[in-house]
Order: C-alpha cells, then sequence, then structure tokens
C-alpha cells in the first residue's frame, strides 16, 4: 500500500479496511517487534518504502 509518512496508523488500517474489507478495530500492527499504536505516524515508526508491517487479527467469537 502506498501511505505518506505523515500517516497515522489509523489511516493505514483505514485503507486496508477499505481495500480488504478488515474493520480496522480488528487489526494490530507490529514492526520491529513491537506493537504500533494507532497515534503513531509512519515516519515516527521508522517505516520506510519496501518495509513490512505484520498483520495480526483480532478475531472476536467463541465456543
Amino acid at each position: 500500500m502506498d501511505v505518506e509518512p505523515s500517516d497515522k496508523i489509523e489511516d493505514v488500517k483505514k485503507l486496508l479496511e477499505e481495500k480488504e474489507g478488515i474493520p480496522s478495530e480488528q487489526q494490530r500492527f507490529l514492526f520491529s517487534g513491537r506493537q504500533l499504536e494507532d497515534s503513531d505516524t509512519v515516519e515516527g515508526c521508522k517505516i520506510t518504502a519496501g518495509s513490512q508491517l505484520h498483520l495480526v487479527l483480532t478475531l472476536r467469537g467463541g465456543c
């Protein structure tokens, strides 16, 4: 996905929700061994072109 350095992680989540239909509240991003907060910026997390984020989904449900 193409994002701007000033974009917040919450903006990235919304973009992914629009493209893939995954609700943003179920998304958790990991980068460089830490979970990214919604208020973090792409630049502040030192995410650069070609960086890979790990997406973890928080699924609700039970047996």
